[in-house]
C-alpha cells in the first residue's frame, strides 16, 4: 500500500527492448498487455494481449455491406494465461473463436496504430476477462463486438454470446442466447464479471445503442446502465435481472472506459463511470481525444430500486482536458 514494487511482467514479444532500462522486470513470451490483469485460483494470471493478421477482401465500411472490400492487417485479441514465474501456458485466439468478417461500429478504427501496427483494423477490442473455475470457462468483454462471450479453456470451444443478434452467422450463430421477458442489449460494455449469484454483471456503456447500419442514438441522448443477465437452466437464454442507470436524471453518459462490481459483504455495486464527456458547451459527447473528461463514483444497492449510498465527482475541467479513471476498487482498510 506504500507503492513498493514487489513483482513486475512485461510483455516483450512485440517490442523486446522497450522496458530493458526499467529494472528487475519478468519478460513474458506475449505481442501485448492491455486492459486486464486477473489473478486465477491457481495464482496464475490471464491478460489481453494481441495479434495482427492478414485478412483477404476485408470490409472497408461497418454501415455498408456493398462498400469495396480490400486486403486488410487486422488486430484481434489474445488471451493468455502465464505464471508467476512468466511460463506462458495457454493462449486463446479470439480471431479463430469468432467471425473475423463480422464488424461493428469501431471495429475499423486505428487504436493500435500508436503501438506501431499501421492500418489496423480494432476488430474486437477486448477489456475484460474472467475465469469462471465452477465449469473451467473464460468469459471475454469485445467492446467493438458489442459481445460478452463464453468458451472452455481446455478447448476454446464457445459456450455462449450475449449481444445483439444482428450479422452473427453459423457456426456462430448458434451459440447466441435468446432473450428473455424485457432485455435491453449492452453496447460497447466494459468489466463483464461474475456476481456471488454466478450472474453475468456488465458496465454498459451504450455507444451508439445500435449495430450498423441502424441509426445509432446521439451522445445527448444516450446513456450507460449497470446490468445483470442471468443464464436460463438449460444455457440457451438470458434474462436481464437488474439494472441501474439509464435515461433521465442517471444517465451520465460515459463512452469509453468504466466498470462495476458487487462488493462482498453487502452485496452492493460499485460502479466507476470514468470516462464522462463533455464538450466546450457543456453538453455530452462521444469523442475521447478531443473533449473533456469528469468522473463519477457511484455505489448502489441491489434493490429492485437501487438506492444510492455513496457518490463522488470528480471535475476539474475548469482548469484543463480533466480526468478519466478505468476502474475503482473499495477497500476496507489501507492497513490489512
Amino acid at each position: 500500500m506504500l507503492g513498493n514494487v514487489l513483482n513486475q511482467w512485461t510483455a516483450i514479444a512485440r517490442w523486446p527492448g522497450l522496458h530493458a532500462a526499467e529494472g528487475d522486470i519478468v519478460p513474458v513470451a506475449a505481442e501485448a498487455f492491455h486492459h486486464e490483469i486477473f489473478e486465477m485460483e491457481s495464482g496464475n494470471f490471464l491478460v489481453l494481449s494481441v495479434e495482427a493478421r492478414e485478412f483477404p477482401a476485408y470490409p472497408t465500411e461497418a454501415a455498408d455491406p456493398a462498400a469495396p472490400r480490400e486486403t486488410a492487417t487486422v488486430v484481434g485479441d489474445v488471451v493468455v494465461e502465464f505464471t508467476r514465474t512468466r511460463e506462458v501456458v495457454n493462449q486463446w485466439r479470439l480471431l479463430d473463436i469468432l467471425d473475423p468478417y463480422r464488424v461493428g461500429s469501431d471495429s475499423l478504427s486505428s487504436y493500435w496504430e500508436t503501438t506501431g501496427i499501421p492500418n489496423s483494423p480494432d476488430w474486437s477490442h477486448a477489456n475484460s476477462v474472467v475465469h469462471a473455475p465452477s465449469d473451467d470457462t473464460l468469459i471475454v468483454s469485445l467492446r467493438h463486438q458489442d459481445a460478452v462471450i463464453k468458451f472452455k479453456r481446455a478447448t476454446c470451444e464457445l459456450v455462449w454470446i450475449i449481444g445483439p443478434h444482428e450479422a452473427w452467422k453459423e457456426p456462430w450463430s448458434q451459440y447466441l442466447l435468446s432473450p428473455e421477458a424485457c432485455l435491453d442489449w449492452q453496447y460497447h460494455q466494459h468489466n463483464a464479471n461474475l456476481s456471488e449469484r454466478n450472474t453475468v454483471l456488465v458496465f454498459d456503456d451504450g455507444n451508439n445503442r445500435a449495430w450498423p447500419p441502424a441509426q445509432k442514438l446521439a451522445a445527448a441522448d444516450n446513456y450507460p446502465r449497470l446490468v445483470e443477465f442471468e443464464l436460463s437452466e438449460d444455457g440457451s437464454a438470458v434474462e436481464q435481472v437488474w439494472s441501474y442507470g439509464g435515461p433521465g436524471a442517471e444517465a451520465h453518459y460515459c463512452p469509453f472506459i468504466s466498470g462495476a462490481y458487487q462488493l462482498p459483504e453487502t452485496g452492493n455495486v460499485l460502479a466507476t463511470l470514468g470516462g464522462r464527456l463533455t464538450d466546450e458547451d457543456g453538453l455530452p459527447s462521444d469523442k475521447p481525444s478531443e473533449d473533456l473528461g469528469s468522473i463519477r463514483i457511484v455505489e448502489v444497492t441491489h434493490d429492485e430500486e437501487p438506492e444510492k449510498v455513496f457518490e463522488l465527482f470528480i471535475d476539474e475541467t475548469a482548469v484543463g482536458r480533466g480526468w478519466d479513471v478505468y476502474r475503482s476498487d473499495r477497500f476496507t482498510s489501507l492497513y490489512g
